[in-house]
């Protein structure tokens, strides 16, 4: 595969930009925006109709089914384009089939079948449409971010494709939760928000026009190995495809590797339950209305790129693993701040904004590192593994990592969060909601637990120029 030039990298992450905004979207307004319950301000713009229009008991199986499913596609579809064999490559025909059914199952989900509510016929179809869109999407971004093994060059390039990405990922979290909420507050519909943001999944047609493959039929493949040999004799093999069963037994006997998925799992659980709702936590738990939410929001967002130069350079100092077990940190107290806003407590709305806005600048120092790490260490593993043993697979390492988030983040959005936001406790009518920040910080800190047991490769991984987390 050609690799993309310095100059070529900002672009190559920006492809993913649209896909993952408007999957935000999704996940954290329009699946709530079908449920009532627990929204206390703008409940006719935060939700399709003022009703809920799904079973909600019913509904949230078939949310934890949807993600469930998802979440065991990932190794089979990470396979599927690993071996893929055609005259186009593997990556982009791979992409393409995933591609489609996920815009057309985002389009959709903006159309109920009926207003009538507690509807089954709605219930049975959003249910039905989120499974289409996670499993569509699993397969576009498992292939996407399996190629960020294989269109770099150096671990260098790898970390800055990976910064890149961050970047453009606090832009596109900053238009998720700081610029949305303005609209809601002008009185425009979620449901019309989403629409009017579904160009931006052409963004992702990038990487149709950047990525250049050789075609993987196996008698093109030997063909062009025998001239690799023969005009460069020497020089390090070219890539080979792994069978399902070798890429699933290599992926988990990388040690480091599944100790990462076990602290990833941990503030995944936390981090997904944030964002799925943490609209119904502002409007409901804090009072906040959609400008003040903006505010909140953007005091998270904003400094999120001075929060990653800080990062980076603490990492140089003290190396991957006391670096990020900081963010997490900083995330738990952020989540803790925002439990003290609490409209049963604090009477005033001024003094619960401030909180808010104290909170999120706490907490953007973890998320500048949230963007980056799950791209960095899978895309790093695939290439070293990938230099020492010409085995290629680094989209299975990605797909082990979302069906370990899918699973956890299942459990979280679905089973707890959508059945506790509508508990009540002594007349308080957001007690649910309030719980939310408590649960958060707690699983940021069993991952800052779990960290301690990685390997030391990773705790100098990025110290004193060490580039490699595979121990020797």
């Amino acid at each position: 595969m050609k690799k993309l030039t310095k100059k070529q990298l900002p672009l190559y992450a920006f492809a993913g930009f649209g896909p993952n905004l408007l999957s935000l979207v999704l996940t954290t307004y329009l699946i709530d925006a079908l449920i009532v319950e627990g929204f206390g301000v703008n409940v006719e713009y935060w939700t399709f109709a003022n009703k809920t229009l799904v079973m909600t008991a019913v509904f949230s199986v078939l949310v934890l089914l949807s993600k469930l499913i998802d979440g065991l596609a990932d190794i089979p579809l990470a396979a599927l384009t690993d071996g893929l064999k055609t005259k186009w490559g593997k990556r982009r025909p791979a992409m393409l089939v995933g591609y489609v059914p996920m815009v057309l199952s985002l389009l959709l989900f903006c159309f109920p079948p009926t207003l009538a509510e507690n509807s089954l016929l709605n219930t049975i179809y959003f249910g039905l449409l989120l499974a289409i869109f996670f499993t569509s999407y699993t397969l576009t971004f498992v292939t996407y971010y399996g190629t960020y093994s294989e269109v770099t060059e150096t671990a260098g390039d790898r970390v800055s494709l990976s910064h890149w990405k961050a970047f453009f990922d606090t832009i596109l979290y900053s238009i998720g939760y700081a610029v949305i909420p303005l609209f809601i507050g002008l009185h425009v519909n979620i449901r019309f928000v989403a629409l009017a943001l579904m160009p931006f999944a052409l963004t992702m047609l990038i990487v149709f026009f950047l990525l250049k493959e050789k075609s993987t039929l196996p008698a093109d493949v030997e063909k062009d190995r025998a001239e690799h040999a023969k005009d460069h004799p020497g020089e390090a093999r070219l890539e080979e495809s792994v069978s399902f069963v070798d890429s699933v037994r290599l992926t988990v006997k990388n040690k480091g590797f599944m100790i990462w998925l076990g602290v990833m799992a941990a503030f995944f659980f936390g981090l997904q339950m944030f964002l799925a709702g943490q609209n119904v936590l502002a409007s409901g738990a804090m009072g906040l209305n959609g400008w003040q939410m903006a505010i909140m929001n953007t005091s998270a967002f904003a400094p999120v790129p001075l929060m990653l130069i800080i990062y980076r350079r603490i990492m140089k100092k003290k190396g991957f693993r006391f670096t990020f077990q900081t963010a997490l940190a900083s995330f738990a107290i952020a989540m803790i701040v925002f439990s003290i806003a609490y409209v049963e407590w604090i009477p005033s709305t001024t003094f619960r904004l401030i909180l808010g806005i104290i909170g999120g600048t706490i907490g953007s120092y973890g998320i500048g590192a949230f963007f980056s790490a799950p791209y960095i260490i899978p895309s790093q593993l695939a290439a070293e593994e990938m230099e020492a043993t010409g085995k290629s697979h680094p989209s299975m390492y990605f797909a082990m990592q979302g069906l370990f988030n899918a699973v956890v983040a299942a459990i979280s959005t679905s089973v707890i969060w959508l059945n506790i936001r509508g508990i009540v406790v002594n007349g308080e009518e957001f007690f649910g909601p309030h719980l939310m920040p408590y649960i958060v910080a707690f699983a940021c800190l069993v991952s800052i637990g779990v960290a301690f047991l990685l390997p030391q490769s990773f705790s100098r991984l990025g110290r004193d120029g060490e580039t490699r987390l595979n121990e020797k």
